[in-house]
């Protein structure tokens, strides 16, 4: 008699996705409802028609019943199967006792795991079927996508914080090990200089895509909890050509003010029709003088190519043109709109929340200090994501499309190392200072929702119960409605059985309405204008709200209460507290509406505030940096007077003239190398936008600037000029001469010895004159000065039998030597300079001389 088989529940689901996609949702569908991966057996069918890569049957097959039944449950809703992609899904049953799947032995055997979870190994029968070790990974994984996708057998694995060195040998043995983490033996691996990116490529490409499927990792160590991310390494050369956008080069504001950039993006892809084929042209908050252009439909790329070719420059700016590329990865700065750096957990925490982002989670994380970059299912996904503001807290976030990897590749590179060390640190100081309230403070509020619901609920339920009470000591005989009811009863039922009821006086707490200057900003201006606050306590108190303020460390927050008089019935104080909650928040949104915060960069702050005039008791200025120019400033204040003083510091910016001054003379120009290094590099710093030219023939120093700006240059140079002291080397009238005619030699050899001092010959009285600030330096110069210049002469007895033909050869071969100066005098030969080019010099003359006798 056979054996009744027990039947398993297979469930097969149409769809169209990647490997990636579907496994991404299947794992969140098995989190969602708590079913482990390992309790059920997963293939595909790829599509024959379309890519390789896309799956259209996903097949699952359930040990038990009762999970396959929760599963079915949770995908039929309609908003699931909208989210998921699925199309259709079938449910049958299958006789399938074992899953089966590949061991990891050395041995030709197959691994089973029975119903009960007890494995067996059951050696392999020979025949047409390849063994596991001698089985090609193309016969072990036939429904991997193609070769295109997956090039190499490496991941990318982001962790959520810095590896310890102690820790990196114990993750290994974790990534390594098949029942962990799903991988297996690797050949090799590279950890980032930051120590949160670690890349190990796998000896085998199975190893790879069962990580993969899990992606979401975790792993403790010493009390250390790592959680983990894998990803398909970044792989740029796959982007593909974005024809409905192009990016454009140096590109003036002024181009953006009165639509020249627009006509001229038009004109690259003219049609025969009069419609406008631009659709939009954003300026990149990233890449300086750049301009993404989003075009309307696909354009002819190589008409495009010869018409900027033929017309590519404008007012003598030539604009520079790249190609865009669908990457399908948006660009994120660590820093905000005011350059202020944010916790990288922060920005993570705001991605992955569809609330907040307005979008589904990033499929994958790439960090480029000081960007993240994040990867999702499609291009046009990124360009949602990046139409929209972004804001953490009273962070404004730095969010765009990466249309061009080379671009910023390059951008990353040409970064200041200063600047990257300055924002890590900055990024350390908030991780370790503000992190844990921050991000404290985003899951509160994520979770508001749910506690408000949850407290309501609870209150409900005590009052019901306390009105049951009551009903039952009144008269015994009446049988509230609601008794026994689950606790699951709607609130709609809750409700009508309450107002069936007799229900005593209660007291309710008063409503209260709270917002802060992080969510508002605008709420500042409360407490610059105290009439603001006077003004809206009497709106407030019109509506029965009283205002209070409370300043909370850098916050400042705003709290409103109810005065009205409360109802003693629940469902009277419930329709007056939700009343009162949308006066309240009208009223809010009306009367901040009339103001505005805008951050504004002033060149010359110091000229033009003094030239401006306002009304300070409707609008303020705050500086928000130490900085002389180039200063950045918050304006705020009514709308209209904001935007009035913005247009006249614009004004007055602009009427500041340039004025074009000079510092002459010798003795400057002489000490040049002083001058560069002490002047130049702190004029610079202080006044970044003056032009200053060192002219080398006319022995002047010209300057281009602000009055103020060229008045604190000369005065900065003759500070400079007072430091410098000299000090007059005695040396031989030779040597002087050597300094005299190879003053480059000398130059370079004061910078070989790192010496900040300046020699100059003084031939008329046989002495060199060193200019110096430092002592030190001028010490060390003089006593090398004194022992490595020498001079040596070829006498005449020297020269006897030596023909003068071969004495001009030499003299003329040997006349552009470095570091040694040769002249003839009198019939003597005179050989100065740095002591061993003297020595091998004249070694030379005396060994070819007897050679030539």
């Amino acid at each position: 008699m056979a054996e009744n088989k027990k039947k398993s529940i297979k469930i097969e689901i149409s769809l169209l996705n990647t490997v990636e996609q579907t496994n991404e949702y299947l794992n969140e569908i098995l989190n969602q409802v708590d079913i482990a991966r390992s309790d059920l057996s997963v293939s595909y069918e790829f599509s024959e028609q379309i890519n390789q890569d896309q799956i259209e049957k996903l097949i699952i097959i359930f040990k038990s019943n009762k999970e396959a039944e929760k599963f079915k449950d949770y995908i039929e809703i309609t908003e699931n199967m909208e989210r998921y992609k699925f199309k259709s899904v079938n449910i049958s049953q299958c006789e399938s006792e074992l899953t089966r799947r590949f061991s990891t032995c050395s041995t030709d055997s197959f691994q089973f795991i029975n119903e009960d979870k007890q494995t067996e190994y059951i050696e392999a029968i020979p025949g047409d079927c390849p063994s596991f070790n001698n089985m090609d990974e193309d016969n072990i994984l036939p429904s991997l996508p193609n070769n295109s996708v997956h090039t190499n057998n490496i991941l990318e694995f982001y962790f959520d914080k810095e590896i310890r060195d102690v820790d990196l040998d114990i993750i290994l043995l974790f990534l390594e090990n098949l029942r962990k983490s799903g991988g297996g033996e690797y050949v090799d691996y590279t950890l980032d200089s930051k120590k949160r990116l670690l890349n190990v490529e796998y000896k085998s490409h199975m190893n790879k895509i069962k990580v993969l499927n899990k992606r979401f990792l975790q792993v403790k160590i010493d009390s250390i909890e790592y959680n983990i991310i894998a990803n398909e390494p970044l792989d740029i050369q796959s982007f593909k050509q974005n024809n409905m956008v192009i990016i454009l080069r140096n590109i003036q504001d002024s181009w953006l003010r009165d639509e020249i950039i627009n006509l001229y993006a038009e004109n690259l892809v003219l049609n025969d029709d009069s419609s406008n084929d631009v659709a939009k042209i954003i300026k990149s908050l990233i890449f300086p003088n750049t301009v993404y252009v989003q075009y309307k439909h696909n354009f002819d790329l190589e008409l495009l190519k010869k018409r900027y070719e033929k017309k590519n420059i404008i007012n003598k700016i030539k604009i520079e043109y790249l190609q865009a590329f669908a990457s399908k990865i948006v660009l994120v700065g660590l820093f905000d709109k005011n350059t202020k750096p944010i916790s990288k957990d922060l920005i993570e925490m705001y991605f992955t929340n569809k609330r907040r982002s307005g979008s589904n989670p990033y499929l994958s994380i790439h960090e480029r200090e000081p960007f993240l970059l994040l990867s999702y299912d499609s291009q046009e996904n990124c360009e949602a994501i990046c139409s929209k503001a972004h804001k953490i807290g009273e962070h404004e976030l730095v969010v765009e499309c990466l249309y061009n990897y080379e671009l910023f590749e390059n951008y990353i590179k040409e970064f200041s190392d200063s600047a990257k060390i300055n924002l890590a640190e900055q990024v350390k100081i908030i991780e370790n200072d503000e992190k844990k309230s921050e991000i404290k403070n985003f899951k509160e509020e994520e979770n508001k929702d749910k506690e408000i619901v949850q407290s309501k609920d609870e209150t409900l339920y005590k009052l019901i119960d306390k009105n049951n009470n009551q009903e039952n000591k009144v008269d015994e005989k009446i049988e509230p409605n609601i008794e026994d009811k689950p606790i699951q009863d709607s609130k709609k039922m809750q409700e009508k059985n309450l107002q069936n009821m007799k229900v005593e006086k209660l007291e309710f707490k008063k409503p209260y309405f709270k917002i802060d200057s992080v969510k508002e900003p605008k709420i500042k201006l409360l407490k610059n204008f105290s009439y603001l606050s006077e003004y809206l306590a009497k709106q407030l108190n019109d509506v029965q709200s009283s205002l209070e303020l409370n300043t909370l460390n850098d916050r400042l927050e705003l709290n409103c209460e109810c005065t009205h008089d409360l109802p003693s019935v629940l469902v009277e104080y419930k329709e007056v507290k939700k009343k009162w909650q949308i006066d309240i928040e009208n009223l809010i949104k009306k009367f901040f509406e009339q103001f505005k915060i805008e951050n504004i960069k002033i060149e010359n702050p110091n000229e033009v505030l003094k030239n401006v005039q306002f009304d300070n008791t409707k609008v303020y200025l705050k500086k928000l940096d130490d900085l002389e120019q180039n200063s950045f400033y918050e304006i705020a204040g009514y709308d209209d007077d904001v935007d009035n003083l913005i247009i006249k510091i614009q004004e007055v910016e602009n009427s500041i003239p340039l004025i074009v001054d000079q510092i002459e003379g010798l003795e400057l120009y002489q000490i040049r190398i002083l001058f560069v290094v002490k002047y130049i590099r702190k004029l610079k710093e202080k006044y970044p936008n003056l032009q200053v030219v060192i002219k080398h023939k006319s022995l002047k120093i010209s300057l281009k600037g602000k009055q103020k700006e060229i008045d604190d240059a000369k005065l900065l140079c003759n500070n400079i000029l007072n430091k410098i002291n000299y000090r007059d080397l005695a040396i031989g009238q030779r040597e002087t001469k050597f300094v005299a005619k190879r003053e480059i030699d000398i130059l370079n050899w004061l910078r070989e010895k790192n010496l900040e001092c300046v020699l100059m010959a003084d031939n008329d009285r046989h002495l060199v004159r060193m200019y110096y600030i430092d002592f030190e330096p001028a010490k060390t110069c003089k006593n090398e000065i004194e022992s490595i210049i020498i001079a040596r002469e070829i006498s005449s007895d020297l020269k006897q039998g030596i023909s003068d033909e071969f004495t001009r050869n030499f003299i003329q071969m040997h006349s552009n030597d470095e570091r040694v100066y040769l002249e003839e005098e009198n019939d003597v030969i005179y050989l100065s300079g740095f002591k061993t080019n003297v020595e091998e010099l004249f070694s030379e003359f005396i060994r070819n001389s007897i050679l030539n006798q």
